[in-house]
């Protein structure tokens, strides 16, 4: 069975009839019909039987339907793929970032894809980390930008770039405290915005919150990074911020502590190893490194928190 007969094939059983699947393939339908005659004699069985209702497929090909379904839809992508190339300076692009991507260096990555390629759709989605299973193998978007690595088996991560991770406070939190030996001390009796859910921070702001010696009250928990540091701006406390963050921050309202005491924290970008990038995704990700170090050199002038 070769990819024509497949693709006559596949037709006949989405419309189930031979002038449907005609207009589908833009053939006679007499041509559709010697097709599946001639794949009928080379397999040695029926595909279809005719029924009031129109075209019935025979057992045997309900079992050649489900094996081949996966084959038509890559048919399919590689048509698209194709077209794309021809025609390099338009298509599109879906993604999705973790908010902390999307609100602090999404708008320039945009900004200038746009100028290079202003033929370009882009769709962008702002979502958290454990939606981007479902997003990348359902083919929602072609690439996903995040911290640390995907675990998902199916899933690639492609290391971008890695910063520290910062502890942030409000100036008027800052001066206020007890002036001490250390900076650690300085903050031990501030209270903390903590996180709840799955999200990787939280791990790091509970260590910090640990070595400080805060104490255990129930203080304020969130579900978000951003709603933490809102909280944090209108000083209600501390909390944990990636580099990103981190170097976005105003230094005129907020201090930042470098935490030597973490390990680093790696930005990735994330696809399906099913479907890689297509060709302006990969244009997208291949200006990343370059906007990311440029983005990051005048880093924010945070202290250590020793």
């Amino acid at each position: 069975m070769n990819l024509r007969q497949l693709e006559v094939f596949q037709a006949v059983l989405q419309t189930g009839n031979m002038s449907a699947a005609g207009r589908l393939l833009c053939i006679t339908p007499s041509a559709v019909s010697k097709a599946i005659a001639h794949t009928e004699l080379q397999l040695g069985y029926r595909l279809f039987m005719r029924t009031p209702a129109g075209l019935t497929p025979t057992p045997e090909a309900q079992v050649l339907a489900a094996e081949s379904t996966g084959i038509h839809r890559q048919l399919d992508a590689l048509r698209r793929t194709a077209r794309n190339l021809a025609t390099a300076d338009t298509g599109d692009v879906r993604l999705a970032a973790i908010p902390a991507v999307s609100h602090e260096f999404l708008p320039h990555l945009l900004q200038q894809h746009a100028l290079r390629y202003p033929q370009v759709g882009i769709e962008v989605r702002t979502i958290h980390q454990d939606q981007m299973t479902q997003a990348l193998l359902t083919r929602s978007v072609d690439f996903c930008l995040g911290f640390y690595k995907h675990p998902h088996p199916q899933i690639r991560s492609d290391l971008l770039v890695s910063g520290r991770l910062y502890l942030a406070v409000a100036q008027s939190v800052w001066m206020r405290q007890p002036r001490a030996t250390s900076r650690s001390a300085r903050l031990a009796q501030a209270p903390v915005i903590r996180l709840v859910g799955d999200d990787p921070m939280r791990q790091s702001i509970d260590d910090i919150a640990q070595r400080l010696g805060t104490p255990a009250v129930p203080g304020m928990q969130v579900q978000t990074s951003q709603l933490a540091l809102e909280l944090v701006r209108l000083g209600m406390g501390w909390t944990v911020v990636d580099f990103l963050t981190a170097t976005h921050l105003d230094s005129a309202t907020m201090v930042t502590l470098e935490l030597h005491e973490l390990p680093p924290i790696s930005l990735y970008s994330y696809h399906a190893r099913s479907s890689p990038p297509g060709l302006q995704a990969t244009r997208m990700l291949a200006m990343l490194p370059g906007l990311l170090h440029e983005a990051l050199s005048p880093r924010a002038g945070g202290q250590s928190l020793r």
